[in-house]
């Protein structure tokens, strides 16, 4: 008789674990089916959405959509022009300025050495200076270079030119 209750015991505790595993596939069946409801429900309003396009496409004539496909095209080209320009007008500045600051540096390197002429050390000490400066500078401007886009280095350099002239005019 005890080996029926014992057997009835571990049948039980067989049927629970069982039971368990069971509701455990039960839940993750019920997460996966709720995950994929949603994703249909998604779908479906996605679907709903292209259709209410389509349906106001369709009221509209082809010749519209053409027409306002290339005014969009008209604007992104002038754009993009537009940043040309802007590119080109960038460097211009840029180089402008290197030419300025490189005047700067040696009117002011010549002022210092015609400050200190008596004082041999501080004359070293502004030549190291002045070529670290001068250093930086054509490494910059190397940089600058090598990092810019092939079309803003390709620019018409008319303005350039001018502006380097007139800096030049400028610097006594």
């Amino acid at each position: 008789m005890s080996c029926t209750i014992e057997k009835a015991l571990a049948d039980a505790k067989a049927l629970v674990e069982r039971l368990r595993d069971h509701d455990d596939a039960a839940e993750s069946l019920i997460e996966q089916t709720t995950a994929l409801n949603k994703r249909v429900e998604a779908m479906k309003q996605y679907q709903e959405e292209i259709q209410e396009l389509n349906e106001v496409a369709r009221h509209r004539p082809r010749s519209t959509l053409v027409m306002g496909i290339q005014q969009e095209n008209r604007q992104i080209r002038e754009l993009q022009q537009e940043n040309k320009e802007l590119r080109t007008s960038l460097e211009e500045h840029q180089s402008a300025l290197e030419l300025i600051m490189s005047k700067y540096r040696e009117q002011m390197f010549r002022l210092l050495m015609a400050s200190k002429k008596d004082d041999p050390g501080i004359i070293m000490k502004l030549k190291e200076q002045h070529s670290k400066i001068g250093m930086v500078h054509r490494n910059s401007s190397e940089g600058f270079f090598l990092a810019a886009p092939r079309h803003i280095l390709e620019a018409p350099q008319h303005g350039l030119e001018r502006r380097h002239l007139e800096a030049n005019q400028n610097v006594p």
